[in-house]
């Protein structure tokens, strides 16, 4: 079953443009190894501040290219852009577009919904032939950071007592994303080809924090969004000690934060 995300106050359109470069970088290595020679009409789905849109609108100049994403802040930010795109304001699971895509580009958002098996399928019946779905996603279940906001969950309350509702803790805990070979095993009966890769990136950041400022523009919203303020204030406070002890600055004064992500491209 295909579970929606958590509602949510709006994302933080400016702290989320602060690692661009980085979260540009994905997106150049997904569409390098997508072979479509002069696609139609493009949807990039999850848009946000339209870091991957601006990467499209150059790629393919004539393709009529439409941004889709739940957030008004962040379509703010997007229609600033100097391209051609249209924007959609609409959550994900209520996209119905009116047309059939050449191209569905879903960078960094298909990790937040549950339910591939449904998704990944519907998504597909949504191109015309020839047509290519092309999306990555954070693997960050088994990440250190990951693994240090769950402790921190388990027992930063009073008394090393667990902050939030168990429901919120196990939440946090499943991993929606499927293993590569299952992925495979979904897509190959639907597609005409299929490629499916994951990478590690050794991303080098700076500032004060940069992995809690990473992730918590992102990852660590819902967690944010199910405390109370002081929940929340004990939660940034013991969560930050644990980044800072397990994410030192390096000598030269930046952060190393490996970062695990998973692609998929596939042509129907």
């Amino acid at each position: 079953m295909i579970t929606r995300p958590t509602p949510a106050a709006d994302w933080d359109a400016k702290a989320y443009q602060q690692f661009s470069r980085l979260r540009q970088r994905p997106v150049n290595e997904l569409l390098e190894r997508v072979e479509l020679h002069d696609p139609q009409r493009i949807y990039d789905l999850g848009c946000g501040t339209g870091i991957a849109t601006q990467l499209l609108a150059e790629r393919w100049p004539r393709a009529q290219l439409l941004g889709v994403d739940s957030s008004a802040q962040m379509l703010d930010q997007a229609r600033c852009l100097p391209i051609k795109a249209s924007w959609q304001q609409c959550d994900l699971l209520d996209w119905q577009p009116e047309q059939p895509a050449d191209l569905l580009l879903a960078a960094a958002v298909l990790h937040f919904i549950e339910g591939h098996e449904e998704l990944l399928p519907r998504l597909l019946g949504r191109l015309n032939p020839g047509g290519c779905l092309a999306a990555h996603m954070p693997d960050w279940r088994d990440a250190l950071w990951y693994r240090l906001m769950l402790d921190t969950l388990e027992d930063a309350g009073p008394g090393h007592t667990p902050l939030g509702t168990p429901q919120l803790r196990q939440h946090m805990a499943a991993r929606p994303l499927l293993t590569l070979e299952d992925y495979y095993r979904l897509l190959a009966p639907l597609t005409a080809s299929l490629d499916i890769w994951e990478t590690e990136q050794l991303q080098v950041v700076d500032g004060k924090s940069p992995v809690y400022d990473w992730v918590k523009v992102s990852a660590l919203r819902p967690v944010m969004q199910g405390l109370d303020p002081q929940e929340q204030a004990r939660f940034i406070y013991h969560f930050l000690m644990r980044v800072h002890a397990h994410y030192p600055q390096e000598n030269n004064g930046h952060t190393l934060f490996p970062f695990k992500r998973i692609f998929i491209v596939a042509r129907v």
